[in-house]
């Protein structure tokens, strides 16, 4: 259907402002029709103006029989196809304006079949022209929360890179674009840390808004013979996998899901399901989407069922709602977007390379070159010898290891058959260096940012002499718990690398207060704690040479040399009340301001 067709938008929505139901318990729907074209002319008589409501096929004919509607001017009945029926009965005739709503309660609602996603889909019957001939809206089946499983909410990021841009097309210039769909995984460990045994069937659906409205991406009626600008024709794939690997299905055009369905799972030798750092990351891509309707919003639905984060630990089911902007196409030819991954990457190591995925979408355009602002990275220079109206490419940066963080600009420009330039784009990066580098001895100490600065994840171990020692002497205290340090230690009075300082009472309290308490600051900084911090008990030294405290209480110096901020493991927290002579030896974890 061509853009301007009337439009009535859909919202099924549970208590929550969530398109959900849980598994088992029974919960109302808040559902609302918005008009959102001229007005539709409602009446009663032979025929009467009606609502055809088809439930998602996961609910029985005998949980359909359960549900109950009461709206005024309106009678309710479940019809002979299992459609739960509204009939107009009020005023006739009676216009249902622009802008109006219709909205109703849908009670009774609950069903106990397996996870999934599908559609309520509502038919509207002898309203005249100006009414679409359907509007669906997904409706996701998920299981309920339980005590004491994990959150999935709290370490996966699920996202559409360019804030999922559709560009709508007319049926005699029908536009093709691609969605970008990324899952990151933001915890500090893998998605799932157990044995492949225990991991489980975790398993992903998406499901897009189907209709002609301009709440909808597309129709999906056809399946059998789908026409241009059908749902039916949008391809599943994988962009860019730094996982153990991913699958990606759509449920078939001859099977009994009435609607396009993409089926996402993690293949059964991944076990980690997503890892971290450059193993982050899953893109799956929709290609051939063909939007012949008005431009405006909608939506994808992502349901996580069957997740687990180790043997004895699930996730909760979660659903995620993204936005689409369907949107008109440029008037003229050139970049339309380019974006990457991720703004920020962080860098462990000095060696590391940092590798920069970037996508671009262009209209019409011949050639581009790529230029980077990082010395050692050469300009792209690409050609298109039979550019397309609507294309996607694809270039991934690799950036040399690097000891000091560093903003990364890339410069995208496009030119016509005739070099003509077109326009250009920019994206930046800031490579995050997650580590401390001592010039002194050339030793590489992790760093964790914590409450928006940056802390070293371990104590310094550099060899002030005559003013730091390791405890008792031993070399191996050294490696475990680095060196203590007197107030007149070098490392104390001048940190050897620029930015980077003694922390003073405020930086430490800062730290303590932002996990809510003395005892939650403890669980979260000690050594295996969520932070990655990785405090250490690893005690002090007495001007006399007496050790005392390894393993009992970690000291850590401030800035005032007086005071410290200390790790007790008898009490199990945090503390500053602490003072010492200077001549008393330390620990040192430096800190910087991002």
């Amino acid at each position: 259907m061509a853009n301007g067709a009337p439009d009535v938008s859909l919202s099924v929505l549970n208590n929550n402002n969530e398109p959900v139901i849980f598994v088992g318990i029974q919960t109302e729907l808040n559902v609302t029709l918005t008009n959102n074209s001229d007005a539709i002319i409602l009446t009663t008589g032979s025929p009467s103006s009606s609502l055809k409501i088809f439930m998602p096929t996961f609910f029985t004919t005998d949980e359909l029989k359960n549900m109950r509607i009461v709206l005024n001017d309106w009678d309710y009945v479940l019809d002979v196809d299992d459609s739960l029926l509204l009939t107009y009965t009020g005023p006739s005739p009676a216009n249902w304006n622009q802008g109006q709503k219709i909205s109703f309660k849908i009670t009774g609602v609950q069903t106990n079949a397996d996870p999934t996603a599908d559609s309520v889909q509502i038919i509207f019957q002898n309203m005249g022209g100006n009414v679409p001939r359907q509007v669906q809206e997904p409706l996701s089946l998920a299981n309920p929360p339980r005590p004491g499983n994990a959150s999935l909410l709290d370490v996966l990021q699920v996202s559409l890179d360019n804030q999922g841009s559709v560009y709508v097309s007319t049926e005699n210039d029908p536009l093709q674009n691609t969605l970008f769909l990324n899952f990151k995984n933001i915890g500090t460990t893998a998605l799932y840390t157990g044995s492949q045994e225990g991991r489980g069937s975790p398993q992903v659906t998406a499901m897009f808004v189907y209709g002609s409205t301009s709440g909808a991406l597309a129709p999906d009626n056809d399946p059998e013979k789908p026409a241009v600008g059908s749902a039916w024709r949008i391809e599943g794939g994988i962009a860019i996998d730094q996982t153990k690997g991913w699958a990606i299905n759509r449920s078939s055009t001859s099977g009994d899901d009435p609607h396009p369905i993409w089926l996402l799972e993690p293949v059964g030798t991944n076990v980690p399901v997503i890892g971290t750092g450059a193993e982050a990351n899953v893109t799956f891509s929709f290609s051939k989407i063909v939007s012949l309707t008005a431009p405006g919003h909608t939506q994808v639905i992502i349901n996580f069922s069957g997740f687990k984060k180790d043997e004895n630990t699930k996730y909760n089911d979660a659903v995620f709602v993204l936005d689409i902007i369907k949107q008109k196409p440029p008037p003229t030819r050139g970049l339309l977007n380019f974006f990457g991954d991720a703004p920020v990457i962080a860098v462990k190591a000095p060696t590391q390379v940092s590798e920069i995925n970037l996508r671009w979408a262009m209209f019409d355009v011949a050639a581009i070159n790529m230029i980077c602002s990082h010395p050692n990275v050469n300009i792209l220079e690409k050609k298109y010898p039979d550019p397309l109206p609507l294309a996607y490419d694809r270039h991934t940066l690799k950036i040399p290891g690097t000891t000091q963080s560093v903003p990364i600009f890339t410069t995208l420009q496009a030119f016509d058959g005739n070099g003509a330039y077109l326009n250009s784009m920019q994206f930046t990066v800031f490579i995050n260096a997650l580590m401390f580098v001592d010039p002194r001895d050339g030793r590489v100490y992790p760093a964790v940012i914590l409450n928006n600065q940056l802390w070293m994840a371990e104590n310094l171990a550099y060899n002030d002499p005559g003013e730091s020692w390791a405890y008792n002497d031993l070399p191996g205290n050294e490696k475990i718990y680095g060196r203590l340090y007197t107030a007149k230690a070098g490392s104390v009075k001048k940190p050897p690398v620029p930015g980077w300082r003694i922390p003073s009472e405020k930086d430490w309290k800062g730290l303590f207060d932002s996990f809510g308490s003395e005892t939650a600051a403890y669980a979260a900084l000690i050594e295996g704690g969520k932070s990655g911090f990785n405090a250490k008990l690893g005690g002090y030294r007495e001007p006399t040479g007496v050790y005392r405290n390894l393993l009992s209480i970690g000291y850590h110096r401030t800035s005032n040399n007086i005071n410290y901020a200390s790790f007790s493991a008898s009490s199990k927290s945090v503390s500053l009340v602490g003072k010492f002579d200077e001549n008393y030896a330390i620990s040192i974890r430096y800190v910087r301001d991002l």
